[in-house]
C-alpha cells in the first residue's frame, strides 16, 4: 500500500508493520525467511496514493485542494445533473467533511471515481503521529483492508487483502495458480495460536478447517491451499 502525507513528517520510504500475530508465527516457526506486512510513504505524490494521512490541524487545507477542484470545474460544465452533484459535493467539502466518509448512489461513486478527489480516497487525520504501527493499523482498517497469513519452516508472509474477500481470492493474492487449480483450503485462526505447538496438533485438536472457494476470511486467519494445475 502506498500511502501520501499532507502537512506530516513522515520520510519517504518503506516501513515495515510489526504485528504481534506476524511475531507469534515467526517465534513458532523459525522459519528462514521473514516477509512482514509494508507499506509505503510517498510523501504528496497523492495520485499514485491508495491512502491519505493528513495533519488534522490542517483539515480546511487538507479539504480545500478538493474544494478548488470542485469550482474549477463547475464553472466549465453545462450539464445540469452534473452540476447538481458537484454542487452536492462542494457543500460537503465547505462543511470539511471527508468525502470518503460519506453515504454515495452507486452512479455517484462511479463519477467520482473518475473525478477522483483527495478525500475520496482512505483519509486519516492525526495531530501527532506517535507509534507508526498503529498508525497503519488505522490506515488498513480506512481502506477496508485486513490481514492474512500463510506459514511454516520456510517462510511466514502477511499478506494485504480487501474485507469481505472469499479465500479463492487470497489464494490468488499469493500466485494465480492456486486461485487457478483451487481445490481446499484449510484455515486456522491467529487468536488460536497460543492453544497449540504446531499445525499437525491444530489439526488434531480441530483449530483447523477445511474450506470451499466460497469462504468469506477473517481478519488474522492463517492459510494453507489445495491445488492442482
Amino acid at each position: 500500500m502506498k500511502i501520501a502525507t499532507f502537512g506530516l513528517s513522515i520520510d519517504p520510504g518503506k516501513y515495515k508493520y510489526s504485528c504481534e500475530w506476524f511475531e507469534k508465527l515467526v517465534k513458532k516457526f523459525s522459519p528462514k525467511k521473514l516477509s512482514p506486512y509494508t507499506i509505503e510513504f510517498i510523501g504528496e505524490d497523492f495520485a499514485k496514493a491508495d491512502a491519505i494521512v493528513f495533519d488534522a490541524n490542517k483539515k480546511l487545507d487538507f479539504v480545500f485542494l478538493d474544494l478548488e477542484k470542485i469550482e474549477n470545474r463547475l464553472t466549465r460544465i453545462s450539464d445540469d445533473k452534473e452540476k447538481k452533484f458537484l454542487e452536492k459535493i462542494q457543500g460537503l467539502l465547505e462543511a470539511e467533511n471527508l468525502l470518503c466518509d460519506q453515504n454515495f448512489t452507486e452512479e455517484e461513486k462511479n463519477f467520482l471515481k473518475s473525478l477522483s478527489p483527495l478525500t475520496y480516497k482512505p483519509c486519516v487525520g492525526k495531530t501527532e503521529l506517535g507509534d507508526m504501527n498503529v498508525l497503519i493499523d488505522e490506515v488498513l482498517k480506512k481502506s477496508g483492508m485486513m490481514l492474512f497469513y500463510t506459514a511454516g519452516e520456510k517462510e511466514v508472509h502477511a499478506w494485504e487483502l480487501k474485507a469481505g474477500s472469499t479465500i479463492l481470492e487470497a489464494a490468488g493474492k499469493i500466485h494465480t495458480d492456486l486461485a487457478r487449480g483451487f481445490i481446499k483450503g484449510e484455515v486456522i485462526s491467529c487468536k488460536d495460536l497460543d492453544s497449540f505447538h504446531n499445525f499437525a496438533e491444530a489439526r488434531a485438536r480441530g483449530f483447523a478447517k477445511n474450506v470451499d472457494r466460497d469462504y468469506v476470511m477473517e481478519e488474522g486467519s492463517i492459510i494453507e491451499i489445495k491445488f492442482s494445475v
